[in-house]
């Protein structure tokens, strides 16, 4: 025999006796649904209305919404759903809505079948996680299994679909079902089943948007501040109530804020625009050019560093030819720079005489290398001027394969979650770290990044204190890789680099000579401590956020390094250019006081370590497009091969023709 409080009414548990609900103590209502789990919470509805057998259960369901908004406790509805916000986005409208014939009783009770089953639970948790799945629940809990989607909801989320293509992202690849017929079948004359599989694939679909423009509507596995998870669920929840009813019809709210995002948007456009008119044409293979030289090329690639803004396009031989007359020009190097020294592409023009002239298109002339020079420097290449190897597979890097790069770079920045208020932004292929505040840069360094064969990771954490005067405490796999080799040839070098040498068994000191080096168990026997001072690999600073990786932000006493523009030079942690200036930067939001224990700290030669109260966020990325304050795009090289190869054009520009007979050319083809 069944027990009373076993006997289940449409699935559902019969409610307990002696909870029975009346309106005399319909006050009961929040506490009495948010203690039940999330399997049982949509019962709890179901014996409320059972409890009014007078009215019946669906006439009473926006009674019951009415109570939970006027009654719930901040606890009871954030249980049901984040903050609340979400509950109260059913407006009064929307509850006189549900109770009237508009949507008949079978619906609502097909939607709960589905909604409560392990195909829905299955089709958005292998996606986007559980507290998705639990959002996506509750938002039809609290429609009281009502449907989501009206028909202008169901055609504005068709149109934002196609915000997609501004992301980098592919809606055929995002979606796994064809919008216009699930709005087809959402309001045919098909059943009530069909009709709420439809609104439940529409919600399904619109989750699948969001997680993607998002980078993810679940916070598992990321480094978020507390709080991320309830408050993004709360949104999510509000959201797609709002969208169902047709009021949002975007998914800005998902956007990443970080303003590199957006300044990769506009990026993305930008190449896409390149790419519809035609792209760029190959340059052929042949001997380095450097300044002055006369090479069949040069006006191929003219050519081609217009096409992206480096340098006006070359005009036609006729315009050439009235503008110059045919006239060369020999401009020396007195002339265009009177004063000593002068910069570095001033200085290209050093060694010779230089002919300029607008009726010699084969010339490297000055102009061509100047922007030959911002091309470099913008690709992550030695800026000096020279057209070698690097430079040209740069230049042929086709336009297909940048705007990949560019939608990979933003598919990263997603990865990063909400934006901070102020963070460290250390990205390795552009070998920089800055600090932001907002919208602003407000400090920026280059760096020292990993070794391809000691790649510095990717991931986020928080700093927590910066020391001054560091001791080093070298890593066995450095101590064996490079260190052993040093002593073994002269024990004496422990001493020049200031290093003190520990039995690790008994803590004791030891002399570097009565160790035996050739064993190689002496890496991991013996404790190698440089002592803080001029030479110590750590600079005179370090700044610390314990991970697993064991690597942190530090100076370093080779600062000639940060003159290269490749500098993948360490052991995995990040060699900063001015340490001691990130270090007061990080401390400034720290107050005043903690600002000065590290301006004290770094004004003594004792190793000092200042606590941070507050937690500065540090992303470290491997983003191989970033955007400059002024629009122009930089495109790094990617030195761990960690994106999926840069792709060079296929297409050959021919030489010896003019300028304006390949652009001609190259239109006809575009």
């Amino acid at each position: 025999m069944v027990n009373a409080s076993e006997r289940r009414v449409n699935g559902c548990p019969a409610a307990p006796p002696r909870r029975r609900l009346t309106r005399r103590n319909c006050d009961l209502v929040p506490a009495f649904c948010t203690k039940l789990s999330r399997e049982r919470s949509h019962c709890c509805l179901r014996w409320i209305g059972n409890s009014h057998s007078d009215t019946g259960p669906e006439n009473m369901k926006p009674l019951f919404v009415s109570i939970i908004l006027a009654s719930a406790s901040p606890v009871a509805l954030a249980q049901l759903g984040g903050d609340g916000a979400a509950i109260r986005a059913v407006s009064a409208a929307e509850q006189a809505a549900m109770s009237g014939a508009a949507v008949s009783a079978p619906l609502p009770n097909a939607i709960e079948t589905a909604v409560m089953s392990d195909w829905f639970e299955a089709e958005l948790n292998g996606e986007m996680g559980e507290s998705v799945s639990e959002v996506a629940r509750r938002a039809y809990i609290q429609r009281m299994f009502q449907p989501i989607w009206t028909r202008q909801g169901a055609e504005s989320l068709q149109n934002a679909a196609g915000d997609l293509f501004e992301h980098g992202l592919a809606s055929d690849e995002v979606l796994d079902s064809d919008l216009e017929q699930l709005i087809d079948k959402r309001f045919s004359a098909g059943s009530e089943d069909e009709q709420a599989e439809a609104d439940l694939a529409l919600t399904a679909a619109w989750l699948r948007i969001a997680s993607a423009v998002s980078g993810g509507l679940s916070d598992e596995g990321k480094a978020a501040t507390s709080g991320y998870g309830s408050a993004k669920m709360a949104l999510v929840s509000k959201k797609l109530l709002e969208a169902g009813q047709g009021r949002t019809l975007s998914f800005q709210d998902f956007e990443s804020g970080y303003p590199q995002y957006a300044a990769l948007k506009g990026a993305l456009a930008q190449y896409r625009d390149i790419r519809d008119a035609g792209g760029w044409l190959a340059i052929p293979e042949g001997e380095s050019v450097e300044a002055g030289d006369s090479d069949p090329r040069i006006p191929a690639i003219r050519e081609r560093l217009s096409v992206e803004g480096y340098i006006e396009a070359p005009e036609s031989n006729e315009q050439m030819l009235l503008a110059d007359a045919g006239k060369l020009q020999n401009v020396s190097v007195e002339e265009r720079n009177p004063e000593a020294g002068g910069d570095r592409r001033t200085n290209l023009f050093a060694t010779k005489s230089i002919k300029t002239s607008a009726a010699d298109p084969m010339l490297y002339s000055e102009d061509l290398v100047e922007a030959v020079q911002t091309f470099q420097q913008r690709h992550g290449i030695e800026p000096d001027g020279v057209i070698g190897p690097k430079t040209l597979s740069a230049l042929n890097e086709s336009v297909e394969s940048k705007i990949a790069r560019i939608a990979d770079s933003m598919e990263r920045w997603r990865a990063q979650g909400p934006a901070d208020a102020h963070y460290i932004w250390a990205n390795i292929p552009s070998y920089t770290v800055e600090g932001w505040n907002g919208d602003a840069r407000e400090i920026s360094m280059k760096s020292v990044v990993g070794m391809k064969s000691r790649e510095t990771p990717t991931f986020n954490d928080e700093i927590e204190y910066t020391v001054a005067n560091p001791r080093w405490y070298a890593p066995v796999s450095i101590v064996a890789k490079d260190k052993l080799p040093k002593l073994r040839r002269d024990p004496s070098y422990a001493q020049r680099a200031n290093f003190k040498i520990y039995d690790r068994s008994s803590g004791a000191e030891v002399s570097a000579y009565s160790v035996n080096w050739n064993d190689p168990s002496s890496a991991s026997n013996y404790r190698l401590v440089q002592q803080p001072g001029s030479s110590n690999a750590l600079g005179q600073l370090k700044i610390i956020f314990p991970n697993q990786y064991s690597i942190y932000l530090h100076g370093t006493p080779s600062t000639h390094l940060f003159d290269r523009a490749e500098r993948a030079f360490s052991s995995g942690c990040i060699r900063l250019e001015q340490p001691e200036k990130m270090a007061e930067w990080v401390a400034s939001y720290d107050g005043d006081e903690r600002l000065n224990e590290v301006r004290d700290a770094l004004s003594t030669t004792r190793n000092t370590r200042v606590d941070f109260q507050g937690r500065m966020p540090i992303h470290i990325t491997y983003m191989t497009v970033t955007v400059n304050d002024d629009g122009t795009v930089n495109f790094w090289r990617d030195i761990y091969d960690r994106t999926e190869g840069i792709r060079q054009v296929e297409r050959m520009s021919p030489i010896g023709q003019t300028a304006s007979t390949q652009t001609v050319e190259a239109t006809e083809r575009g």
